[in-house]
């Protein structure tokens, strides 16, 4: 089934699942010719920043690189309003929204790990009769298989509405209820950065390929260093011109 008639609107399973986990995973939510072409453009725009010497003679990076995606090229604005993620997005942070931060990413073997954090308070989700209210939601697009073992993205469920600080933990094993996200290439994680998350070890042969993209309410900015080019603003339309804030709406 093509991406574009997966997802129309949250239905009553992931609204659900959200507000009790955090979280939801959509399936195949990029078809393969998708997720070929964003690796590929992953890849293109690591080799302008990796020095030749840090790849191999497979043409695979030897150091974890992040890039900034949609001003070093277009093709990534499609993932900005992408018709399976834009509902979800919409309908979580509750109100229109704005792109807070977008990067895409090469993980090879025993890369460093990021810490467990949130990117917001538990103060940052809320539901009330008049649905989700959300200050930041990310979105995960994984290009690459992630099971055990190839550095799947770890989530503690129901964190983002704790108010006790979990016990002492240790990074390897994470807070008490810690989960690895098993997913496949294509799918998609949407979470509230109020939840417990933090990378994982790739100690697989491959490099795991991720995008990221960050979402708010549109009062908020994006992230020093993420505000959208203004020829993009200019010539984008609709709500991808709200999101990346050519045109903030508030509504009370």
């Amino acid at each position: 089934m093509p991406a574009n008639e997966l997802t129309q609107a949250m239905t009553d399973e992931q609204r659900f699942l959200f507000d009790l986990n955090g979280f939801i995973v959509v399936r195949s939510a990029l078809t393969a010719e998708e997720v070929a072409r964003y690796r590929d453009g992953i890849y293109r725009l690591a080799r302008q920043d990796l020095p030749a010497e840090r790849w191999t003679s497979d043409g695979e990076p030897l150091d974890q690189i992040r890039v900034q995606a949609i001003n070093r090229d277009p093709m990534f604005l499609e993932l900005v309003d992408h018709p399976v993620s834009l509902p979800l997005v919409q309908e979580i942070v509750g109100e229109p929204g704005i792109l807070i931060d977008n990067d895409v990413e090469l993980t090879p073997r025993n890369n460093k790990v990021q810490g467990w954090h949130r990117g917001i308070g538990t103060y940052g989700y809320a539901l009330d009769a008049a649905g989700f209210h959300c200050t930041m939601v990310k979105c995960i697009w994984y290009l690459t298989d992630c099971g055990p073992g190839d550095g799947p993205t770890r989530i503690v469920p129901g964190s983002h509405k704790s108010l006790i600080e979990p016990p002492s933990y240790s990074e390897q094993a994470g807070p008490p209820g810690t989960q690895e996200v098993i997913v496949e290439a294509g799918d998609l994680l949407v979470f509230s950065e109020a939840c417990l998350h933090a990378g994982n070890l790739n100690q697989s042969g491959r490099v795991r390929a991720n995008m990221y993209f960050n979402y708010g309410p549109s009062w908020v900015q994006p992230w020093e260093g993420y505000r959208p080019a203004a020829e993009l603003v200019e010539r984008a339309t609709g709500d991808r011109r709200q999101l990346l804030g050519g045109g903030r709406i508030w509504e009370g």
